[in-house]
């Protein structure tokens, strides 16, 4: 029986892929090895070998183990999903949003400062959104609603050594994801119990893909050579979409099981 490795992710996978020997490791306790051209991952619960690997490491904070294991399953030539040379040009949020603008696709609008003592130099209109480093799902950020605020804020962010990211806060009506796999694409709205729509979601609605937003999707999948990636989207009230980030890591809660069925067939077909 072959062995896939799900890196992080859900607790799922074993039953949606019962023909294989599924085991789950947590990339911050891992350890990685490279021999004989061969790949071992051991933590405290043992040490596998695995036969594919499904990558789905979530919002924790980017550590370099991350980049240095996607490197060794490139070595050891084991399947994974998405591609480790996909997932590396995503790692970073700043090389996910310089890949957006260069398709010419209609991302937020934002600044970047490297020190925060460049904040002072900022002129934005309250409110706006300040983003802390390389984080997703929702950690890492703050709605600024006025200048009090943003004082108390500037003092928190001069201990951090991350960029800094500002972004102004879009007054939404929907939020919106599209996920594409393989050639399926599927779409959803989703409505968070605050501002943040992926923090305490309380509802989620598939719908028809519209398809300009399914053409651009398609676009950057073939960009980045993805098997699977998605796009978060805010629709203001007179109609106007706002791309926030592209995710090659993609939650899949509020979909259909047919996205983790489908997800699952491609790394099957890669090893075989």
């Amino acid at each position: 029986m072959k062995t896939i490795l799900v890196v992080n992710g859900e607790t799922y996978w074993k039953d949606i892929l019962p023909a294989y020997n599924v085991v789950q490791k947590s990339i911050q306790n891992t350890s990685w090895i490279l021999k004989s051209g061969k790949l071992f991952v051991t933590d405290a619960q043992g040490t596998v070998e695995p036969d594919g690997i499904l990558w789905r490491v979530g919002a924790i904070k980017p550590m370099e183990i991350q980049t240095t294991a996607l490197d060794l399953i490139t070595l050891a030539g084991i399947p994974c999903v998405n591609s480790p040379e996909t997932l590396k040009t995503g790692f970073d949020r700043l090389s996910m949003l310089a890949t957006i603008k260069k398709l010419g696709l209609s991302v937020i609008d934002f600044d970047v400062f490297t020190r925060s003592t460049d904040l002072k130099n900022l002129n934005r209109n309250f409110p706006f959104v300040v983003k802390v480093g390389n984080y997703h799902g929702g950690f890492g950020k703050v709605l600024v609603q006025d200048e009090q605020k943003w004082q108390d804020i500037q003092d928190l962010l001069f201990v951090t050594d991350d960029y800094i990211t500002i972004e102004p806060y879009i007054n939404y009506v929907r939020d919106i994801r599209y996920i594409a796999i393989n050639d399926k694409v599927w779409a959803m709205s989703r409505k968070g119990k605050f501002w943040k729509a992926n923090i305490e979601t309380t509802d989620f609605k598939e719908f028809e893909p519209e398809e300009a937003l399914v053409n651009d999707l398609k676009m950057l999948q073939n960009a980045i050579g993805a098997d699977i990636i998605a796009i978060d989207i805010l629709e203001e009230e007179n109609g106007y979409l706002h791309i926030v980030e592209y995710n090659d890591i993609p939650g899949l809660s509020g979909f259909s099981d047919e996205l983790k069925y489908e997800l699952a067939g491609v790394l099957t077909r890669a090893m075989s």
